[in-house]
């Protein structure tokens, strides 16, 4: 093959794995969105319970140089247990919190508000 050939083809492979790498990347975005929206449409009726905070923790953005983090909570439904990170620094192991789940997918679940 002439060299020209096989830049042009070289050039073709490339420009389909840019656009591959595109549609890759608005697919998960897409993903996303359409899980949140599907989470909060769920969440309108929801239920909740208290959660505890466990010792499970979560580091934020640039921990490796800060060390942020929040702790998760768990909480039990019909025998399964669930964590989720609380988002909340001041919150401590052995805290209570109140949550809201989706009884249809508990995975979907959000902090209403720390108990005292």
């Amino acid at each position: 093959m002439p060299k020209a050939k096989n830049e042009g083809l070289i050039k073709k492979i490339f420009d389909l794995r840019g656009v591959i790498l595109i549609l890759i990347i608005m697919l998960y975005f897409s993903f996303l969105g359409v899980r949140l929206l599907v989470k909060n449409y769920l969440l309108v009726s929801s239920v909740e319970i208290k959660a505890v905070i466990v010792g499970e923790k979560n580091f934020w953005g640039n921990s490796p140089v800060s060390h942020t983090f929040s702790y998760s909570y768990e909480f039990v439904n019909e025998g399964l247990k669930y964590q989720a990170d609380s988002h909340d620094q001041t919150m401590d192991i052995g805290d209570s919190i109140l949550i809201e789940y989706s009884p249809i997918y508990p995975e979907f679940n959000r902090v209403v508000k720390p108990l005292e």
